[in-house]
């Protein structure tokens, strides 16, 4: 059984010389609106990569990394953060 995708409405007043620029890029690439916004995201963020700084955490850990599912950021939802150190505390 496939797993279910979540999906929120994320809408955004355009200007209509905005819209035309989405219009024309869908036209070009023979996509809807929503792919050729989609695909305009993708494509900058591949170009957004982080490189590990040598003996960082992150480069130890590097082979690791994106194994796991769930949130790609924590913080995004403060109840993921919530008893993280409790254990801890006095």
């Amino acid at each position: 059984m496939a797993k279910e995708k979540h999906i929120e409405w994320f809408g955004m007043k355009l200007t209509p010389q905005e819209k035309d620029k989405i219009r024309l890029l869908a036209k070009k690439k023979g996509l809807t609106l929503k792919e050729a916004v989609m695909s305009a995201v993708n494509e900058e963020l591949v170009e957004y990569k982080i490189t590990p700084k040598p003996g960082s955490i992150l480069e130890k850990m590097q082979h690791i990394v994106g194994i796991a599912e769930g949130p790609e950021d924590l913080s995004s939802n403060p109840e993921y953060l919530e008893d993280i150190g409790k254990e801890h505390l006095p």
